[in-house]
């Protein structure tokens, strides 16, 4: 039996699936901490009495903040094809404009100065680190920033990366096992240099290999694919090779190092 994939909250009531949709479907599209995002947001801007800034959304899996946000015209940042498919169909099943939002990848930068940014916490904090490195310059002064995530993916490892690089971090207290993340922009601070990408030298070749935060195998050459770069076949006939779930590339550019035809 489906769950209820009914978002209720004070900005509305909204039909949410995950994507790809499945019939059966056991898992929401959203989370507390998605939830405890939207209610926060809502208090804010009750006593104010006047329209939400425009957020910056990093990593709204299935692009729930954004359909409960789409009256702020906002701007959708992630690295995942799954996410923009998932806002597009959410947007669609709740016959909203899919125009009013702006959808960009990790790389292109802001088209304007972010004076609000939303944050869902993703576990790996490496992609955290770099995505706080890659936003801070296209932040305003006195920029508001709320990150969300379930209470198991906060740890005091993040919000350090929070304090390191953007300014004076808390919390807020737990709720339905989630939890929010304030944090300041420090104007007057200057970060170390974002680590990203890095790169190592890729044994008994001539490649260097170069590796954006987020993805697997980052530091070293991992033994699972160590072990499948021996059985990949020497072959000079030509052939098409695709490389699925690539990473960072390392097998495809040994197939292709071995096929070149």
């Amino acid at each position: 039996m489906n769950v209820e994939q009914r978002l209720s909250i004070p900005q509305g009531a909204f039909q949410l699936q995950r994507y790809p949709y499945r019939a059966k479907e056991t898992l929401r599209a959203w989370d507390a901490a998605d939830e405890l995002l939207l209610g926060h947001l809502a208090e804010l801007s009750q006593p104010l009495a006047q329209p939400m800034a425009r957020p910056l959304i990093l990593n709204d899996g299935f692009g729930a903040l954004a359909t409960a946000l789409h009256a702020t015209s906002p701007l959708f940042n992630s690295d995942s094809y799954v996410a923009h498919q998932a806002l597009l169909h959410n947007y669609d099943l709740n016959r909203l404009d899919i125009e009013v939002v702006t959808t960009q990848t990790p790389f292109e930068p802001p088209c304007e100065p972010i004076t609000l940014l939303l944050i869902k916490i993703p576990a790996n904090l490496a992609l955290l680190e770099d995505q706080l490195f890659r936003v801070r310059p296209h932040l305003a002064p006195g920029c508001r920033i709320v990150a969300a995530a379930m209470v198991k993916h906060i740890h005091r490892s993040t919000l350090e990366l929070f304090e390191r690089i953007l300014g004076p971090t808390t919390t807020s207290l737990a709720k339905k096992k989630a939890r929010l993340v304030f944090s300041q922009l420090n104007p007057d601070f200057i970060p170390e240099p974002c680590r990203y990408p890095s790169q190592y030298q890729l044994e008994n070749t001539r490649f260097t290999i170069s590796n954006h935060a987020g993805v697997f195998s980052r530091e070293k050459l991992d033994i699972g694919t160590r072990l499948f770069l021996q059985h990949i076949p020497d072959d000079q006939q030509p052939k098409t090779i695709i490389d699925l779930g690539c990473g960072n590339g390392v097998v495809g550019l040994v197939a292709a190092e071995r096929n070149p035809a």
